[in-house]
């Protein structure tokens, strides 16, 4: 947080609620910047599951608690035009990717650094798109993808998954 007497090491539930009420609260420091605060006790332990009410006690805003998601869905790449990245998953994949949100700068990672953003998925075709952005100053790599998937944030709790990350498939 900007403010407070704590910092945060993991996504706990008073950062989840910030996250929820006030994002522009939120700041990613190094853990040399943050001065005199203590720990805060709470990042140790897990997200509150759905029904219970949040830190602030509004059981409107409770975490939702869907089956966990399989890590990751192969991709392959179908197309390429204008900074548009096009990748495929097989049909075995349409109804997940159905209930599936993309975030707010869901990130293509490359080696570890960020190459572009996934802009939405598209999962009315055969094959499920994944659309992405690609960063101008990216080199394309052609080969296979992979899609990371997880819980959505509080704010995109409307579907069971979300995105956390799309990458190549690590070479053996």
């Amino acid at each position: 947080m900007k403010h407070g007497r704590e910092y945060h090491t993991a996504w706990c539930q008073v950062v989840a609620d910030k996250w929820g009420y006030a994002p522009r609260g939120l700041l990613v420091t190094l853990l040399a910047d943050v001065g005199t605060r203590t720990p805060c006790r709470e990042c140790g332990r897990p997200l509150n599951a759905a029904g219970e009410s949040s830190a602030r006690g509004d059981p409107g805003h409770a975490l939702p608690a869907p089956a966990p998601p399989p890590d990751v869905i192969p991709l392959s790449v179908v197309g390429l035009a204008h900074g548009i990245l096009f990748l495929a998953a097989g049909p075995e994949y349409r109804e997940r990717l159905r209930e599936t949100a993309v975030e707010p700068a869901t990130p293509l990672l490359v080696g570890g650094q960020r190459d572009g953003m996934v802009v939405r998925i598209e999962a009315a075709r055969d094959e499920p798109l994944r659309v992405i952005q690609l960063d101008p100053r990216a080199s394309f790599r052609n080969g296979p993808y992979q899609v990371h998937l997880r819980r959505p944030l509080l704010r995109s709790a409307t579907k069971p998954y979300a995105v956390e990350s799309v990458e190549p498939v690590p070479q053996a």
